[in-house]
């Protein structure tokens, strides 16, 4: 029997949407482990037109240095996605579950945004090649005012099986924070011989996805800490020696993954 196309494949694991969950950290799906990494990533108007725009058009891939490809939604069903049952503030329903088919939207640069039912392929890159695809599905996407959130599930062919979420949010100071949430096992028994160094991947990434977001925005004047570690940079390159301040300014996380090790622990630090 022939394969179906990537598009086509269900996803991997059986919990779609348990990223929101309340209590993920504490009882996530049975054999799964969990990560959660908040940190802020910048303040004001331009950073989170930016954040918004970066993140919905996957360039908070690219910025953490992986090559994306995105197959969209081949029609309305694909792309359909679940509207769950309203309630008002005692608790008593007030909306019907609908499935919506949203339309397509395109950032001010021309990049269309991502949609449930795409499916998205990220992975290293040399030479402008994908080396290796690690494909999922955008299962979920929600946006209010000063909140904005997609998930990610797991297709076949990608090394781990589970879901993760990214959720911008903007607060009444002006701050712009994000999180990342995830509960992930490797995707087969082979694989879980390696489940420390994937596990240790997925902490990794999700740094640089916040390093991502409170990167100089382009074309805009940097903040004077952005200046000093660019001015630090520079002054490394001439001299040819690493220098730990050359890097831009960690965004603050708060990192929480129940299961780390004792060697993890600086990874425990709130803003």
């Amino acid at each position: 029997m022939p394969r179906l196309p990537l598009a086509q494949r269900t996803v991997t694991y059986g919990s779609v949407g348990g990223t929101q969950a309340v209590d993920l950290m504490q009882y996530p799906p049975r054999g799964y482990r969990p990560l959660e990494l908040r940190g802020r990533v910048g303040h004001g108007e331009a950073r989170w037109k930016y954040a918004v725009e970066q993140l919905l058009t996957a360039g908070v891939y690219r910025g953490a240095g992986m090559a994306v490809r995105i197959i969209p939604a081949a029609g309305d069903q694909d792309a359909a996605h679940y509207v769950p049952i309203g309630y008002d503030e005692h608790g008593d329903p007030v909306e019907a579950a609908t499935l919506e088919v949203p339309d397509d939207e395109f950032s001010p640069d021309g990049e269309r945004y991502l949609r449930p039912g795409d499916t998205i392929l990220v992975g290293a890159a040399l030479g402008g090649r994908m080396l290796y695809g690690m494909p999922g599905r955008i299962v979920l996407r929600d946006e209010a005012e000063n909140r904005v959130l997609y998930a990610v599930g797991t297709l076949p062919g990608n090394p781990l099986a589970g879901e993760e979420s990214f959720l911008l949010e903007r607060e009444a100071d002006g701050g712009v924070w994000l999180t990342v949430r995830s509960f992930a096992r490797p995707a087969n028994p082979v694989l879980a011989l390696a489940a420390p160094v994937l596990h240790s991947a997925r902490r990794h990434f999700a740094r640089r996805f916040l390093r991502t977001l409170s990167a100089p925005i382009p074309g805009a004047a940097p903040l004077p800490s952005q200046r000093a570690a660019i001015a630090a940079s520079s002054a490394a390159e001439l001299s040819n020696e690493p220098d730990a301040s050359s890097a831009p300014s960690a965004p603050a996380i708060d990192s929480r993954d129940p299961r780390a090790g004792a060697a993890e622990g600086d990874d425990a630090q709130r803003s």
